[in-house]
């Protein structure tokens, strides 16, 4: 790579990671070519970025961003995944992770805060946003069902009553 294009790399992941609020550094030494594009796909489906880079340009990247913390994890053959999804990431990194042990990671950052294996597993547990959506929904629903079984049921009692009385 050139200067310029090193340069304009670093520019372009900066400003990447201005705009993201999750970010996890993994080693991927060990890992074949074919491995690498099966991660890159479960990351890139989990509407997340997967970036291989020189740990010095990724360090120059990290400043200026919630992700400064992570600089001491960059040693060694690192690899980058982030977006605005924590859970969705980190689920498909927990997951590559457990088919395939080449691949280790070594923390993550959220906002600024700093998180650690053991809090992107926690991460990787939680139900994803559109679990969620269908969890709110499926309530949401239910209650609506709820309340026209109700009503339904008392202007049937009250037509019921009113024809008895007209009938006595």
């Amino acid at each position: 790579m050139q200067k310029a294009e090193k340069q304009q790399f670093v520019k372009n992941l900066n400003e990447s990671l201005k705009d993201k609020d999750f970010l996890v550094v993994a080693h991927y030494k060990g890992l074949s070519v074919s491995e690498i594009s099966s991660l890159r796909q479960k990351i890139k489906s989990a509407n997340s970025i997967f970036k291989v880079a020189k740990n010095t340009l990724a360090k120059r990247a990290l400043k200026d961003t919630n992700f400064e913390v992570l600089d001491k994890l960059f040693v060694g053959p690192t690899s980058v995944a982030y977006s605005d999804d924590a859970v969705s990431t980190s689920k498909a990194l927990i997951d590559f992770a457990k088919e395939n042990e080449n691949l280790k990671i070594l923390g993550g950052a959220m906002s600024g805060k700093e998180l650690n294996i053991d809090e992107i597993k926690k991460l990787a547990s939680l139900p994803s946003m559109e679990n969620l959506r269908a969890k709110i929904i499926g309530l949401l629903l239910a209650s609506q069902r709820s309340l026209v079984c109700a009503l339904q049921a008392n202007q049937s009692n009250l037509i019921r009553l009113v024809t008895n009385k007209n009938k006595s």
